[in-house]
């Protein structure tokens, strides 16, 4: 097994939100395993590469976006980790300059593979949204984050 430093992981993070930020679609799927996984809540999971790329052009609606991580919880073993990192995230559409908050967690479990770190499985849990547009008749866009932790 392999161990990697800590600084790989936070740069890893950091990285996702610069390249989401930048639209740079092959660079954030490039940020997860080949089988890595986005679960974006109430059942909607994108696994592998396409999905991966579908799921971030959703981004191509907005004419800017700005995420921010913080609070950064790490547990290393090895070559796997898990992060748990605070997220806010501003956008504007481009359609009609409207903006969109979101408030809330990363949940991510990583690899090391070949001495570099990515993601295998993200999922995204909300405190707080405001100005998203639910879809499928859903109340919210985003699955809430759970207001206690699993016993």
């Amino acid at each position: 097994m392999s161990y990697c430093a800590e600084r790989p992981i936070l740069n890893l993070l950091s990285d996702y939100c610069d390249r989401i930020d930048r639209y740079d679609v092959d660079g954030l799927v490039a940020l997860f395993t080949p089988d890595g996984v986005y679960d974006f809540g109430f059942g909607r999971l994108y696994g592998g590469p396409d999905e991966l790329r579908s799921l971030f052009r959703r981004v191509e609606v907005y004419r800017a976006t700005s995420h921010h991580i913080s609070n950064v919880h790490l547990e290393i073993a090895g070559d796997r980790a898990t992060a748990r990192s605070a997220l806010y995230a501003y956008h504007v559409r481009t359609s009609d300059g409207s903006a969109v908050h979101v408030w809330g967690q990363y949940l991510d479990d990583l690899r090391c593979r070949d001495g570099a770190w990515q993601i295998a499985r993200r999922a995204l849990r909300v405190a707080h949204e405001q100005g998203t547009r639910p879809e499928q008749g859903r109340a919210s866009l985003y699955e809430y984050l759970p207001r206690s932790l699993p016993r």
